[in-house]
């Protein structure tokens, strides 16, 4: 993993050889895949009936890759309240830690900056393949998602040097995606209350 800080004080870090175009294609195209799976997540977790069974197999696997994201995600928070601090001093705090990890790389902040840097990546991975699964079979797993990209996007629309712009929409997007869960899923729960009671209607009558 290379780390620069150019001239002018931007930071941007990357896979090696990240840099080069075909790369960066190859990255922006795997985000706006995972975002278009979770979209079609959102969508069958709405339509999804919820007497249905869940496939063990299927579920198992999702809460491996669960179970891994929980714990970097925990990490990657931790040390943003530890080492960074305010929200809004994000993009200058981690260039002055980057600055220290740069000239003392063997102290222990440098080393918990490497490690930040990596699952950092990390997350990004486990949550694309989070979104190629049967997700939608898990709804509260599935917000939850939402939420950590729409976080994760927005801590990356002010650090990525690269591509700001893009992330920053990106963010717009998911959170969207958060609001029109949030609303299908009241819609349809107003809609089996709905028919519960005409059931019910319907029995007394007969």
């Amino acid at each position: 993993m290379n780390l620069l800080i150019s001239n002018d004080n931007k930071l941007n870090y990357y896979d090696e050889n990240l840099d080069q175009t075909e790369n960066k294609i190859t990255v922006l195209s795997r985000q706006l895949k995972t975002y278009l799976n979770y979209r079609e997540s959102t969508i069958l977790a709405i339509c999804r009936e919820s007497e249905n069974s869940l496939d063990i197999l299927k579920n198992h696997s999702i809460q491996k890759w669960e179970t891994e994201l929980n714990i970097l995600y925990l990490e990657y928070c931790i040390f943003l309240e530890k080492y960074i601090g305010p929200k809004e001093n994000l993009k200058m705090n981690v260039l002055m830690l980057a600055k220290k990890a740069l000239s003392f790389p063997n102290s222990p902040e440098a080393r918990s900056f490497k490690k930040f840097l990596k699952n950092k990546i990390r997350l990004w991975e486990l949550l694309h393949i989070l979104s190629a699964l049967e997700i939608h079979t898990r709804p509260q797993l599935l917000k939850r998602v939402i939420q950590i990209l729409t976080k994760l996007c927005n801590d990356e629309s002010k650090l990525n040097a690269n591509v700001p712009d893009f992330f920053q929409q990106l963010k717009l997007n998911y959170q969207q995606l958060e609001r029109e869960y949030d609303q299908l899923l009241l819609t349809k729960g107003k809609v089996q209350i709905k028919s519960k009671n005409t059931n019910k209607k319907v029995m007394v009558r007969e």
